[in-house]
């Protein structure tokens, strides 16, 4: 008998990724598919949810030509954080999608901030709500949209609204929910102080699943439109950083997770409901019993620092010829800071009004010099996240996952900046495998990770000593922006 086939979809915020996997996640089929989101003015970010249904239905066809439907065992899922679906009692979107990086209720946050102070059960929760949090998004549709909100049924966080249109259930995870800035992680559960403070029906809220839970099969209606004959299994899934955070093995070692994608993301786990300061502490709840609790930050910029200095700046696509001509010995001498922030920050400073800069241009400062800067810049903004949010113990090392670290350039720099070696997994570890996972764990009841190629990147002590220095201009810097860009909210 042929081994089982799990199937792992991500929503993401640029592209919907499908791909599945056998038991010891190696990849039999895979496929991404890109998409553009709407910006119907300036600050606000939209999607048609059914874009993604489009999407995932075209890909999983087209995956079942490739593979036998009779071994596909199940199918897990995982997507884009926060962005917020209404949907009315037929299930169908209300309106587009309002998107995790959403600014437009930047001018509401600071009086939810201080409704929510009002509350000692509800406080907690002013130190994570920003603009793109499901809360704001469901109290601007209430306030602006009202015919609109008199119509909601459920909200649902982007990739829940796939499993509704696939299953024809409603359910979220605890890492959607927990980050939701709807949720009591004291008591695990939806914020019942919350509702009140905003006047919001409980009826709206779907229920809470354990990430690897069974929800359900695909209805009859979506097998026809996927030529298929079997009700194929689904799980609930989970948030991508939770999911990045599992094919990485963090759950595993408590050790931290660097994601280097559309955003820059330092995931910290530990496996005691510990709950940090700073950063959004997200419930990972994998399965009933699991306790564990990553915290989060993010550099919103992320990666994209990189993509936009070179498409948008060079005009080139041809990133390791641009990285090639940095020279080694550059690294910790050069002279240009570079700060990232270049569409607001939520986790350090809460100000969505920061922006990214150069700092130390001369008339001899040269393109390899900005490039690097652009690179070590954001290695500078993990670490600053990465010191506000660390456990108590010691990391043994870092694991970074995304696009940015397919560059062996910049996990070197990040290996000096931050003074730890970077384990670089060889083989594809993504969210969308994460959400493979999800689908053993939902269908066989437990998971074993393989043995993966993956290569331990050493700091140099040398480098680590030049980068210290630095990264402490790097903070001065920092402090100095926060005062021409104006106050923490």
């Amino acid at each position: 008998m042929k081994r089982p086939i799990y199937v792992g979809l991500d929503i993401g915020t640029t592209a919907v990724k499908i791909s599945a996997v056998n038991q010891q996640l190696e990849t039999v089929y895979e496929v991404q598919y890109g998409y553009d989101y709407l910006i119907p003015h300036k600050g606000w970010t939209e999607i048609e949810p059914d874009t993604w249904m489009e999407i995932v239905l075209e890909g999983l066809t087209q995956l079942f030509q490739h593979i036998s439907e009779k071994l596909v065992a199940g199918i897990g899922i995982t997507g884009q954080m926060h962005t917020t679906v209404f949907v009315d009692q037929a299930g169908n979107s209300i309106r587009p999608a309002i998107m995790w990086n959403d600014h437009r209720t930047k001018e509401q946050i600071p009086a939810i901030k201080q409704q929510l102070l009002t509350n000692s059960k509800a406080a907690h929760i002013a130190k994570i709500v920003s603009t793109g949090s499901p809360l704001a998004s469901l109290l601007w549709l209430k306030e602006n949209e009202p015919e609109n909100y008199q119509q909601l049924n459920k909200f649902l966080i982007a990739k829940d609204y796939v499993k509704l249109k696939l299953t024809g259930t409603y359910s979220t995870d605890y890492c959607d929910a927990s980050t939701s800035s709807l949720y009591d992680l004291n008591q695990d559960a939806w914020s019942e102080e919350v509702q009140e403070l905003f006047g919001l029906d409980a009826g709206v809220f779907p229920e809470i699943l354990p990430a690897a839970t069974m929800i359900g099969e695909l209805t009859e209606e979506i097998c026809k439109k996927l030529g298929i004959e079997s009700k194929i299994p689904m799980i609930a899934g989970t948030g991508d950083n939770v999911a990045s955070a599992l094919v990485s093995g963090s759950f595993d070692h408590d050790q931290p997770l660097v994601s280097l994608g559309t955003s820059g993301v330092v995931v910290i786990p530990n496996k005691h409901h510990q709950l940090k300061q700073t950063g959004k502490n997200v419930v990972a709840k994998l399965t009933p019993e699991d306790q564990s609790i990553i915290t989060q930050g993010t550099v919103q910029a992320g990666a994209k620092v990189n993509s936009w200095w070179l498409e948008q700046i060079l005009h080139t696509s041809d990133y390791p010829a641009e990285q090639q001509k940095i020279p080694r010995e550059m690294l910790g001498e050069n002279d240009v800071l570079f700060f990232p922030h270049m569409n607001g920050e939520k986790t350090l400073f809460a100000n969505p009004e920061l922006r990214g800069a150069f700092v130390g241009l001369s008339l001899e400062t040269t393109r390899e010099e900005m490039y690097l800067a652009v690179l070590e810049g954001l290695a500078f903004g993990i670490r600053q996240l990465f010191v506000s949010m660390k456990n108590e113990e010691q990391p043994d090392y870092f694991t970074i996952v995304g696009g940015g670290a397919k560059s062996a350039l910049w996990i070197e720099i990040f290996a000096n900046v931050l003074g730890y070696p970077i384990k670089r997994v060889m083989t594809s570890q993504e969210a969308v495998h994460g959400a493979a996972i999800l689908a053993i764990m939902g269908v066989e009841g437990s998971f074993e990770f393989p043995e993966s190629d993956y290569q331990m990147v050493q700091p140099d002590p040398t480098l680590i000593k030049k980068y210290t220095t630095r990264y402490k201009k790097y903070l001065k810097l920092t402090q100095l922006f926060l005062l021409a860009g104006g106050e923490e909210e």
